[in-house]
């Protein structure tokens, strides 16, 4: 039995094994002209594949495709990111299935506080957000918000880049787990409900501005 149990696979790899399975498929109708490689149109197709098997609301974005191809192909030796080789292409499919579970919460985000619509939330557009979503309405403080920055303008982004004082779309789903993890020194209005809370907690949670009704305590995310 011992024997049976190692060979097993777990549903994690099963699920993985047929991820794989797909993309593979995906890539070998796309790659029409037999480069073993796909240029950002067929990548773009490639993520629309991915949207439909998802049920996603949209199509992916111009952004969005940019920043699949710029993480995907980071390690290629096609340094200008205008192709992916199928293994590059399994990887930009797993980081993008994980940025779609979170992209409706992203998107109330900076359609909530992004005020010049620049997709990337500035210094007073991050503090708007901090204190409706994360801190029980309460103003946060400059110390503070510097200190949620600095942790957050990291680059690598897909609509801002590192030191630029601006956090892009990627950047904003570690805000609420920089935010719980702030040491007590700086933390001078920062909120929180508890333990309990901050274990159990694993989604993020939303409210409107205007209702003047945060949302709930700290949570790890992504």
């Amino acid at each position: 039995t011992g024997k049976k149990r190692a060979t097993q696979k777990s549903p994690r790899q099963l699920d993985a094994a047929k991820s794989r399975n797909k993309v593979k498929l995906w890539f070998k109708d796309l790659d029409d002209t037999y480069r073993d490689a796909l240029d950002r149109p067929r990548v773009e197709a490639l993520l629309c594949f991915v949207h439909d098997d998802a049920h996603a609301s949209s199509p992916p974005r111009a952004s969005e495709v940019d920043w699949v191809m710029r993480k995907a192909s980071l390690s290629a030796e096609d340094s200008s990111h205008s192709v992916l080789t199928l293994p590059e292409c399994e990887d930009a499919v797993g980081m993008y299935v994980s940025y779609l579970k979170r992209r409706n919460e992203i998107d109330f985000v900076f359609q909530t506080y992004d005020r010049d619509d620049d997709d990337a939330l500035n210094r007073a557009e991050l503090g708007a957000y901090v204190r409706y979503e994360l801190n029980h309405g309460d103003v946060p403080s400059d110390l503070e918000i510097d200190w949620l920055l600095e942790k957050l303008d990291i680059g690598s982004c897909m609509t801002s880049e590192k030191g630029d004082g601006l956090v892009g779309r990627t950047e904003i789903m570690r805000a609420k787990d920089e935010w719980c993890l702030m040491p007590d020194e700086v933390a001078t209005t920062r909120h929180r409900r508890g333990d309990d809370d901050f274990s159990r907690s694993t989604t993020l949670e939303f409210s409107s501005p205007n209702s003047r009704e945060p949302a709930g305590g700290c949570c790890v995310v992504m």
